[in-house]
């Protein structure tokens, strides 16, 4: 049975660290009340995630949030795995880490990263990041596109 369907305001949250997932979650919440967010902490987990949402067995989420450095798959696999998947390859990738090396910015970005974000140092920070970050994609038209695909599919 199929479950195509976007749920609005889903993020795929795929973060390792519980401290840095449980702030993001937090103000997550805080910026969109009614934001659902499906984390995953690692990068197996997130492989066999995204794979179900390209088969349409889970639901096609309207935002992901990678961090690289993950466990198993690194994010860099995996956002090369999004952006080369059929319908999935339209959602937003938002890579979330605190790596600021260009190496990594330059491979992200090679890989179509929609955004590269550093992590802020600060923890009170992310309140901050999370809400602009939010507030962008919320302007954003890719919502559209989302819905085009689903009906493609």
């Amino acid at each position: 049975m199929s479950t195509r369907k976007a749920v609005p305001w889903q993020i795929l949250l795929i973060e390792d660290n519980d401290d840095h997932a449980e702030l993001m979650e937090f103000y997550l919440g805080e910026c969109v009340a009614d934001l659902a967010v499906k984390r995953l902490s690692d990068g197996d987990a997130a492989m066999r995630y995204l794979k179900a949402v390209h088969a349409g067995d889970q639901p096609m989420p309207w935002l992901i949030l990678l961090d690289l450095k993950l466990p198993k798959y690194d994010g860099h696999e995996i956002l090369a795995y999004v952006k080369n998947t059929g319908p999935i390859s339209k959602i937003p990738v938002v890579v979330f880490t605190t790596s600021d090396s260009s190496k990594d910015i330059s491979r992200a970005l090679e890989n179509h990263a929609n955004s590269y974000i550093t992590k802020p140092m600060e923890p009170d920070r992310y309140g901050v990041v999370i809400g602009e970050m939010l507030a962008y994609w919320k302007l954003n038209q890719h919502a559209l596109a989302l819905a085009k695909a689903e009906r493609d599919a």
